[in-house]
């Protein structure tokens, strides 16, 4: 590495090429990262051997070819970095934090419609007779988590069934997720 390093250092073409090829599926993977607006993904590759090549003109050979490899790896890094910032702000998209026209109400809080009632409207898409046949079939435990977390009580709060039960927060989380996945199955055509 040592002596292709000074060879692209000394601008052999063929030493650079060789170095590019090294680090190619890097520049590919820290391409895919990135989203520009009016630029391909062939313009960011370019971007990242672009980078790359400034990194090989500007190392310090006295520190030794090992750090090379970092080094390399931070210029490439940095420089997709550099030109996200440098263009970001020509890039047209909104922030949902940014607050509405002549308004205090963030964009985020305009989208949330309060008059639709989710839970209304699954439950109403569901008959009860399927829904009460799909609950006999749970286990006792089963039944009791989710009659406690959404029937009796108006806010679902499982720290406090953990308490009143007695039982590990974990594994009452476990039981919920697993529970509603198998409501979920028992509640399909």
């Amino acid at each position: 590495m040592e002596k292709l390093l000074i060879e692209a250092k000394n601008n052999n073409y063929n030493a650079k090429e060789e170095i590019i090829n090294m680090y190619y599926p890097l520049i590919i993977k820290e391409s895919k990262k990135i989203f520009l607006k009016n630029r391909t993904f062939e313009d960011l590759v370019q971007i990242g051997i672009m980078n790359l090549l400034k990194a090989i003109k500007l190392y310090d050979l006295s520190r030794g070819t090992q750090s090379f490899s970092s080094y390399a790896l931070w210029s490439i890094k940095n420089g997709y970095i550099s030109i996200l910032r440098s263009e970001i702000k020509y890039n047209e998209e909104v922030s949902l934090n940014n607050f509405c026209k002549d308004s205090d109400i963030e964009i985020v809080d305009s989208l949330i419609d309060e008059k639709v009632n989710i839970e209304y409207s699954i439950i109403k898409d569901f008959s009860n007779i399927e829904i009460i046949e799909a609950f006999k079939k749970l286990d006792q435990e089963e039944q009791d988590i989710l009659t406690f977390l959404y029937i009796k009580n108006d806010k679902a709060n499982l720290s406090k069934y953990c308490r009143l039960r007695n039982k590990d927060y974990y594994y009452c989380s476990k039981l919920k997720i697993r529970t509603l996945q198998k409501l979920k199955f028992l509640l399909r055509p």
